[in-house]
């Protein structure tokens, strides 16, 4: 195969990834359940001044933001979305309705594309919809003028916001990656309950051994709530810096992506589905 045959072979694969993707994102959209996410988080966003209260009282109510961004995505967000990853397949393999898709002239792997992209476009709609929410919430119950220390004003309103938009574009990296072994336990099994299962297991064994072992650095789940620390420090009048979390993070959530998305392929592939 010539380079310029190669090329024509990618761009009609990614041209069929990208068609396979509207199917599933067309498929999701009309499915009731896939509102639940987001709408259980809102639903805490909106409830969280009852534990953090905000009073307009002409100071930045930041750390508010800074208290439900991670309370939400950190560990509820990341099962809501576990819990979607791992039903993008074994749903369709338990009912046998996958191979009515494969009767198209599309690949396997092409599939398992589609369905990557579109647990990882859920993941940012999480991400985005809290950010939205917290943010509405505070602007409208309390003030967003800046940190201000002793009346000197460290961290204007700018500031604040880039640190909480780079610190959420990072934090999508091990939700990702999460995403990436959600969908491998999801195509070996026809049940999403053990899909779940296998994928929260695996994120709690991450966590009990990563401490002992002295390995939390490397484990892509350390820092499902870490990009946000950076903006809470802010809110705390503390100087913080980005580096080596940021390259801990980006690292380690893309290993595991990589690594579980090409045996995630492969196991796939070679999968029978005529026993599903």
């Amino acid at each position: 195969m010539t380079g310029t045959q190669r090329l024509r072979h990618y761009r009609h694969s990614a041209k069929r990834v990208g068609i396979l993707y509207r199917v599933e994102l067309t498929k999701i959209i009309r499915l009731r359940q896939s509102y639940i996410g987001p709408l259980i988080l809102v639903a805490i966003v909106l409830l969280s001044p009852l534990a953090h209260p905000l009073v307009k009282d002409d100071m930045g109510d930041y750390g508010f933001i800074a208290y439900v961004t991670p309370l939400t995505l950190g560990f509820l967000g990341y099962v809501l979305l576990l819990s979607f990853v791992s039903g993008l397949f074994a749903t369709e393999l338990g009912r046998g309705t996958l191979r009515a898709v494969l009767l198209r002239p599309v690949k396997r792997e092409e599939i398992y594309l589609a369905k990557f992209l579109m647990g990882c476009t859920y993941s940012t709609l999480l991400t985005v919809v809290v950010g939205i929410a917290s943010w509405c919430v505070t602007i409208a119950l309390g003030d967003l003028y800046g940190i201000q220390v002793g009346g000197e004003l460290l961290y204007t309103g700018d500031d604040m916001a880039w640190a909480y938009i780079f610190g959420s574009i990072l934090a999508l990296a091990p939700q990702w990656a999460g995403v990436s072994l959600g969908l491998l336990f999801s195509s070996i099994t026809r049940s999403t309950g053990t899909a779940v299962s296998l994928s929260i297991g695996t994120w709690v064994a991450l966590d009990l051994i990563k401490y002992p072992l002295g390995i939390d650095r490397l484990v892509f789940t350390s820092y499902l709530e870490a990009p946000w620390s950076v903006f809470a420090n802010h809110c705390d009048g503390l100087d913080a810096s980005w580096f080596p979390m940021l390259y801990y993070c980006l690292l380690s959530s893309a290993l595991v992506g990589a690594i579980s998305l090409v045996i995630g392929i492969a196991l796939f592939k070679r999968r029978n589905l005529s026993a599903c």
